[in-house]
């Protein structure tokens, strides 16, 4: 009777073996890449950089498109539009109107023009301090931007001159060259699509429209009227001709893009490989009228092209006045005026304790949820301050709620990083969870370095930076029917990138790759 037992349990334990060589054989390359991978997470560090600048990445689903461009390129373009310098707060500035040629930035010394305060040699100095000015490189705290969350969000107002400013018609052709920019630079680093964050619908438009619904439009607080009467207003406004006028211009703006990317027929110049598409933004520290427009204008605009347009989200502090003010009233209007056709992605909990009063901590991931309907939060830094953060979680897990994780932004904006991050939680109660740069050109980095500080500072490993990735596809805001082909193109990318890994190892590391993949006990190579 023993010896039947041993017997019974030998055989068990041989087909337990048999199976798990079986899956470990069924892909010998992802397992040696990933043992490769932690032998670099764990001894070399520089060459996990380029392991991972290589790495497909999936997508980029939380980044502002004039935050994404180096101040390099906005100095650029401010020189070659001949725009100016104002030298008290270092930022960019259009010409003053009527300026003669010979003075094109006016009379007042403190506003010269950018080339020739920056020329090459003497304008070296100004140039460095500049590129400071408009990010976050060498950032010190000073009595005027005494943090770093200061400074961030000061860098838009100082290069915004050099994004074509308000008006759509200057816009339009620097939007152009700044998606090119990033489709480049997304192609070069192992990233196939991205949804760019943009605002498209500012100046006299939007302020004429808001008049409709509080013709004196002001500071005060949000008044909780009926959205669908409001809407109607916007409607009798001219809404709609507003909305197929700039449906119009969107679709002349993909054919630019086009144009200045200049793919050939397989689409494998420099960032033609690059699947891209729009969030309509909306400022949500903006008047209540300004608002409630914008956010209506925004969702007609993704029912009127959604294959241009696939989302909205309100951006801004989320600590500033007007948002801790009327935060409950916006996500009523988001959730009243998108319905459940509409994605919604929304900049939630992106708060810490000491930057806002407590009671401004614990519901604002919750009423993104459960009362705006977003299928996707950006930072989430405050879950733990939300009044029952397990239900919460257990609440956008259910949802298929994803969190979309920008570990640099957090460090730099709010000082979290490390174990103060939630990612563990999120991941641990099973939300779906996405790497995102936010603001690459502010922070002088790109989506590798979040993976790589995904991987050192957090532990990933391989197959959890694969999930991510995955991720940035399957949660994105692209139809089902264009999610099929990203996913083979992102499958296929991760097969060549396996098999590179795969045969670059010495057979020894291979077959110890093998070993441990089947005794996850043993001790690593060195």
């Amino acid at each position: 009777m023993r010896r039947r037992i041993w017997i019974a349990v030998l055989v068990v334990a041989a087909l337990a073996l048999a199976g798990r060589i079986a899956i470990v054989a069924q892909d010998l390359p992802q397992t040696v890449t990933a043992a490769h991978f932690e032998r670099l997470r764990t001894k070399d560090l520089p060459r996990l950089r380029d392991f991972l600048h290589h790495m497909p990445k999936g997508g980029d689903l939380h980044t502002h498109l004039s935050g994404a461009v180096y101040a390099e390129r906005f100095i650029a373009w401010a020189m070659a539009d001949g725009l100016c310098l104002r030298k008290a707060d270092l930022s960019i500035q259009p010409r003053p109107q009527g300026a003669p040629a010979e003075l094109p930035c006016g009379t007042d010394p403190a506003l010269v023009p950018i080339a020739e305060a920056v020329a090459p040699g003497r304008g070296q100095n100004t140039y460095d301090l500049l590129v400071n000015s408009l990010s976050m490189r060498w950032f010190l705290a000073t009595p005027a931007i005494p943090s770093g969350h200061d400074q961030f969000f000061s860098t838009f107002g100082r290069f915004n001159a050099a994004t074509g400013g308000t008006d759509w018609a200057t816009a339009f052709g620097r939007t152009a060259e700044m998606t090119v920019d990033q489709l480049r630079q997304y192609d070069a680093t192992g990233v196939q699509y991205t949804e760019l964050m943009v605002t498209l619908f500012e100046g006299d438009d939007r302020r004429r429209l808001a008049q409709a619904i509080a013709p004196e439009t002001g500071p005060g607080p949000a008044q909780v009227g009926d959205p669908a009467a409001m809407l109607a207003a916007l409607e009798r406004a001219g809404l709609s001709q507003l909305v197929a006028k700039r449906t119009q211009q969107l679709k002349e703006l993909i054919a630019r893009i086009e144009a200045l990317l200049d793919c050939d027929a397989q689409r494998t110049r420099p960032g033609c490989g690059v699947t891209f598409r729009y969030i309509a933004q909306v400022n949500r520290n903006s008047p209540p009228a300004e608002v409630f427009a914008q956010t209506a204008f925004s969702v007609a605009l993704v029912r009127a092209a959604p294959g241009i347009v696939v989302g909205i989200n309100y951006v801004g502090p989320e600590d500033y006045q007007i948002s801790r003010r009327d935060y409950r009233t916006h996500m009523k209007w988001i959730g009243a005026l998108a319905g459940k056709d509409v994605p919604v992605a929304l900049h939630a909990g992106e708060l810490w304790l000491g930057l806002v009063p407590p009671e401004d901590l614990d519901f604002h991931i919750r009423d993104a949820v459960e009362t705006a309907g977003a299928r996707r939060i950006g930072h989430g830094t405050a879950i733990a301050f939300e009044t029952d953060m397990n239900g919460l979680l257990e609440e956008m897990r259910r949802r298929n709620v994803t969190v979309e994780i920008a570990l640099t932004s957090s460090d730099v904006i709010l000082g979290i990083r490390g174990k103060e991050h939630p990612i563990i939680t999120y991941l641990r109660a099973g939300v779906p969870l996405v790497l995102a740069t936010d603001d690459a050109g502010v922070s002088r980095i790109d989506l590798g370095n979040e993976y790589f500080r995904a991987a050192r500072d957090h532990a990933f490993d391989y197959r959890h930076l694969k999930m991510f990735a995955h991720n940035a596809i399957s949660q994105s805001f692209l139809a089902e029917a264009d999610k099929t082909p990203e996913m083979e193109k992102l499958d296929r990318a991760y097969a060549r990138f396996e098999r590179s890994v795969y045969e670059a190892q010495p057979f020894t590391r291979k077959v110890v790759a093998v070993l441990r993949a089947l005794a996850p006990g043993l001790p690593a190579w060195n």
